[in-house]
């Protein structure tokens, strides 16, 4: 990696309303992992952002909800050098959007140049601690994603 030292791998999101806890879930499953920092910032914009100070990479998972969307279909969203390519996804904190935090936190935070945002469709976000059995499902599917995103840029950052 570069001159900083780890990944962080940030939960957003209630994990008592449920499928809003599919972040949380995500997370557990980086917790004793070398090189990266996995915690969960629950729905504070600046806690996410407190979790990604001082990273190499971090990558977001927080429930996405997208008009038209099928329940756990997962949503990618790029952040490179101040923006988003394409529409921003609509992870809406009780303090701030994440895309505003992210603005209004460049520069009191030590913020990485690059984050990946996963988003899940949520099918139930009411009162609850367990996530639908189709946001469950992909799980799996997500842990996945963030391992190969992870292994994708430590090999970049070997080859530079």
């Amino acid at each position: 990696m570069s001159e900083r030292s780890h990944v962080a791998v940030v939960g957003v999101g209630n994990p008592i309303m449920g499928d809003d806890g599919v972040g949380e879930r995500v997370v557990e499953a980086f917790r004793d992992e070398d090189g990266v920092v996995a915690t969960h910032a629950g729905t504070t914009a600046f806690f996410a952002l407190e979790a990604m100070s001082g990273a190499d990479y971090a990558v977001i998972v927080d429930a996405v909800a997208v008009e038209g969307a099928e329940p756990g279909t997962i949503h990618r969203y790029r952040y490179n050098e101040g923006s988003f390519d394409g529409s921003p996804p609509e992870v809406l904190m009780h303090d701030f959007s994440f895309s505003e935090a992210l603005q209004a936190g460049e520069d009191p935070y030590d913020l990485p140049e690059e984050l990946l945002v996963i988003g899940v469709q949520p099918a139930d976000t009411g009162p609850g601690t367990e996530l639908s059995d189709v946001v469950a499902e992909r799980v799996p599917d997500v842990i996945e994603i963030v391992r190969e995103t992870i292994a994708a840029r430590i090999r970049t950052e070997v080859e530079r």
